[in-house]
């Protein structure tokens, strides 16, 4: 199908109704696409994915999808400059969607700060998904080898007036060869979350303390402007300037030392951390780690799991795609280490963090900062750890060391149907994840370790614009349904 065309194609379903199946989109995308969870919701009637593999193939590149300019924690009413940068150095232009998208629904509104690039997808207000226009997709061809293979869309988003909790900003990009033709499209994704800030917060952790105060104090300048870090949520007037009125507001609203957890914590993203459970060195951009990791020579068993290098690295090499390490799947065969899991942990987040930064081995300490991760990255691990972590014998059969998924069949292959084929194929070959001689497909890991098939579901697959159940709401009992039917499928 050629990307110049933007005329809708119709199908007659089975109750007489016409539905959209294929359109186009070098003139922007349709509302639904960004891959957040309305957009699922919507386009599964239809029996499409609420991303642009509606129309765009998915094939994996060397390019990706950012959001810049996203707040970590967004105050109520305050509006955001936000850029979405697509890039891929073997590609020729780009497109995109965005939504912003909480647990009742979109949250906040968007604005066209850029009407040539840029605009509404939908065809009402307030505007919950912007994409690209003709005139920008045509920008980015003219432009993209002098960004460097790149192109950036600019826009505002207007956050809700009240605290509506959390909210996701989920985007998905095209990255295309200019063909005409979509075989050769690379298709991204990316996703960003920002907590409410209460106003006064300071650091974040949802409470107003002495710790708050002490910002309040670096950032008073009475009628001169507030600059620094987290000075704007301690302005309580919004005026540009902390001053006295915003430490009498203070004093009025502060609640004391009340919060329980770390604000690093509390602002976690623990989809993020599963991915980063996974392979973090796809998550965040750093170097592979060479060596073995600090506290793999003081493994309990030496001789089952002889893995070298960075594998020693992964989360799971150790505790399991299960969590449960010795005391799971990986309490035998090629990957036993004798560790235990992290299923029954007991440790509070800042022990957990303060775990997985230590550098002493006599305390167990996992030095993860030295390998290349970041405090962000260790407290979303820490809170993907203590809140995502699930009973996977629940929901997969263990016996005789292999295991079963236990599920629904039919609402298996609706939902594969539905999302998965459209990246996967609807037999699941169309990706190999190994090689031409030894290949491995959907049905291969889904039949061959659902553990890892259940995880990957739930958190995305590092390095790829995978959608995540988790970050969708969607529940678990679905992904092992999906898993019941991929099962089924070549191997």
């Amino acid at each position: 199908m050629k990307k110049s065309c933007t005329i809708v194609a119709l199908v007659v379903g089975a109750a007489g109704l016409s539905v959209p199946v294929l359109v186009a989109f070098s003139a922007g995308a349709e509302a639904g696409r960004s891959g957040g969870p309305a957009g699922y919701d919507f386009w599964q009637q239809s029996g499409q994915p609420g991303n642009c593999t509606a129309c765009h193939m998915f094939n994996s590149g060397p390019g990706g999808v950012e959001l810049l300019g996203a707040p970590r924690r967004y105050r109520a009413g305050a509006s955001y400059d936000l850029t979405v940068r697509i890039g891929d150095p073997e590609q020729a232009r780009a497109g995109f969607e965005i939504s912003a998208e909480g647990p009742g629904g979109h949250v906040g509104a968007f604005n066209i700060s850029d009407s040539d690039n840029t605009r509404n997808a939908g065809f009402s207000e307030p505007i919950r998904y912007v994409t690209h226009t003709r005139d920008g997709y045509d920008d980015s061809l003219s432009n993209w080898d002098t960004n460097g293979g790149s192109y950036e869309y600019h826009l505002h988003w207007e956050a809700p007036a009240v605290d509506e909790g959390s909210v996701v900003f989920f985007v998905a990009g095209n990255a295309v060869d200019d063909s005409g033709f979509y075989d050769g499209d690379r298709y991204y994704a990316t996703h960003a979350i920002a907590a409410y800030a209460e106003p006064g917060d300071g650091d974040g952790d949802t409470d107003l303390d002495l710790r708050d105060f002490a910002v309040l104090q670096r950032c008073f300048n009475d009628a001169g402007p507030a600059t620094g870090e987290d000075c704007e949520f301690v302005d309580f007037d919004d005026n540009g300037a902390v001053s006295l009125a915003d430490t009498n507001d203070f004093v009025s609203a502060m609640t004391g030392p009340t919060a329980a957890l770390p604000a690093g914590y509390v602002l976690a993203d623990a989809v993020r951390g599963g991915l980063l459970y996974d392979k973090w060195w796809k998550v965040n951009g750093a170097p592979e780690p060479t060596g073995d990791h600090p506290l793999w020579a003081f493994r309990p068993d030496m001789e089952s799991n002889t893995r070298t290098g960075s594998a020693t690295w992964r989360c799971k090499e150790c505790h399991g795609w299960d969590y449960k390490g010795r005391d799971g799947v990986y309490g035998s065969g090629s990957h036993r280490t004798g560790i235990g899991g992290v299923i029954s942990t007991t440790l509070t987040p800042q022990q957990l963090f303060d775990l997985l930064k230590a550098d002493d081995p006599a305390v167990d300490g996992h030095d993860m900062d030295a390998g290349g991760m970041s405090d962000r990255d260790l407290w979303d691990l820490a809170k993907m750890t203590l809140e995502s972590v699930i009973d996977t014998d629940l929901y997969i059969d263990y016996i005789d060391g292999t295991g079963t998924f236990a599920g629904d069949m039919v609402n298996g292959t609706f939902w594969f149907n539905t999302v998965c084929a459209r990246c996967h194929g609807f037999d699941g070959t169309d990706i190999n994840f190994h090689t031409d001689a030894d290949p491995e497909y959907v049905g291969t890991v889904a039949a061959g370790n659902p553990w890892e098939f259940l995880h990957k579901v739930r958190f995305g697959h590092p390095g790829a614009p995978m959608p995540s159940l988790d970050l969708l709401g969607w529940s678990v009992q679905r992904a092992a349904d999906i898993g019941m039917y991929a099962a089924t499928l070549p191997q």
